[in-house]
């Protein structure tokens, strides 16, 4: 009668441990590939760079303009919103603070049109300085 031995428990825990390593080896590729592509960081700093520009610029130059206008009124015209280019906003971040973003957007492995790209802001009532929905559009090829 032979007896029966168990495979041991350590080769099966080593085998398990080999897969899951593998397998997160793979997914950390594939992620940071995708991420370090630079689109993932051109639209993040797009959005932070519009946000910016309308908060700052836009709005406070289009209240200064209707000085004593109802407001109500005057966001009222714009109801298909305020459409801002790319190219106007990294003029702005050039001249206002001094900052190049240009390197965001045009790398080796993309280029974004300046002209193309675009960010629309939609104003909203009570029409405050953050009182609006944006929608962008990054026009990007590699």
């Amino acid at each position: 009668m032979k007896i029966a031995r168990k495979r041991s428990g350590i080769a099966s825990k080593l085998m398990i441990f080999v897969v899951i390593v593998a397998v997160a080896a793979v997914v950390f590729t594939v992620v940071f590939t995708n991420l370090f592509e630079n689109k993932f960081f051109a639209e993040k700093k797009f959005e932070e760079l519009s946000r910016n520009y309308y908060e700052n610029s836009l709005y406070e130059n289009f209240i200064m303009e209707h000085n004593g206008e109802n407001l109500d009124e005057a966001f009222e015209k714009y109801k298909s919103g305020f459409i801002v280019r790319l190219r106007q906003i990294l003029n702005y971040e050039f001249l206002e603070h001094d900052a190049n973003y240009r390197s965001y957007f045009n790398t080796d492995s993309f280029s974004c049109d300046t002209n193309t790209s675009s960010a629309t802001f939609k104003p909203h009532k009570p029409y405050g300085k953050k009182d609006y929905d944006v929608e962008f559009h990054l026009n990007c090829s590699k």
